[in-house]
């Protein structure tokens, strides 16, 4: 039985606590500290256990469009007469978020808990999903609405790296499976099963929102899409081809082992990655050093690596 789910990994959880996390790290710590653990991206789209509370712990990094669909996600996960709370600081603007709150149905006290401010009251009988934010891409041959909100890389266009690497991934021959490591909201896995490159896309990313931005996006085109929620891009299947827009803000110990997961998956086929012209030989080092050949495609501010297990 679920007592609590928690929207967010809090610092205290009960023996009989759920969470449902917004990011892979704390979908892995909540493995292993609370009764369930789902990501986000699950929890829009399973039918989990109703609890008698609800507690959200918004957080600081996304924007206030987010708040509407964690407060349809709270009716989802409450039972009728839940008892729900919403922790913020005050740097999260505590009172507008009661007022958007307001807006929506809610009738909320506020008061202090520890360090933060909370909200709290019986979650409301009915909440609508909102639609989020979308913009129209060009994929090769194919245009596409693609959903893309609520703090998501590139929400109103597809950045110039993934465009180009697109670009270069729409010349290789077609392949039943392709892996998108870091899949953002989605627009290289749908541009590759719409130009017919692949039949169906495995995926990975460390956000949990854009995991379902694009299981939404990849539903509304016809693309079957496998999604997993971990920074290692070694836990999808092998596939013959692998594409990436390396992710270059995290640190050093976090890439050698990054890197490491695209260089395995480069010695069982083709990897094709993507990152900005100024950072190329850095990660060209870690592909060369494992004695694979690179071939570059080179764009305006970005270069493509292309290595095949052909270089082993």
């Amino acid at each position: 039985m679920t007592i609590s789910w928690h929207i967010g990994l809090p610092a205290q959880l009960g023996q009989d606590d759920g969470v449902v996390a917004l990011t892979a790290s704390e979908l892995d710590e909540a493995t292993s500290r609370a009764s369930t653990a789902i990501g986000l991206h699950d929890a829009m789209c399973d039918l989990a256990p109703r609890a008698p509370h609800v507690e959200i712990h918004v957080p600081p990094y996304r924007p206030r469009s987010l708040i509407p669909v964690l407060a349809w996600l709270a009716t989802r996960l409450g039972q009728d007469d839940a008892e729900v709370a919403w922790y913020l600081d005050n740097r999260q603007g505590p009172d507008s978020v009661r007022k958007l709150l307001e807006s929506l149905g809610w009738s909320l006290a506020q008061d202090r808990k520890g360090r933060a401010v909370r909200l709290h009251g019986v979650r409301p009988p009915t909440a609508a999903l909102p639609e989020p934010a979308s913009f129209i891409a060009r994929l090769g041959g194919h245009q596409a609405r693609l959903a893309a909100d609520y703090g998501v890389f590139s929400p109103d266009h597809v950045d110039a790296g993934t465009s180009l690497l697109l670009e270069v991934a729409l010349l290789h021959p077609p392949v039943d499976t392709v892996a998108d490591i870091g899949i953002g909201y989605g627009a290289l896995a749908i541009g590759l099963v719409l130009n017919s490159v692949a039949q169906e896309v495995v995926a990975t990313d460390v956000d949990c929102i854009a995991l379902w931005l694009a299981e939404q996006n990849a539903n509304a085109h016809g693309v079957p899409l496998a999604l997993n929620c971990h920074p290692d891009p070694s836990s999808v299947q092998l596939t013959p081809l692998t594409l990436c827009n390396i992710p270059t803000h995290i640190n050093a110990e976090q890439t050698a082992r990054f890197m490491t997961g695209l260089v395995r998956r480069a010695k069982h086929g083709t990897l094709l990655v993507v990152v900005h012209a100024s950072l190329e030989d850095r990660y060209t080092r870690y592909l060369t050093s494992a004695r694979l050949r690179v071939h570059r495609h080179p764009g305006p501010a970005h270069v493509v690596l292309e290595v095949t297990g052909s270089g082993r």
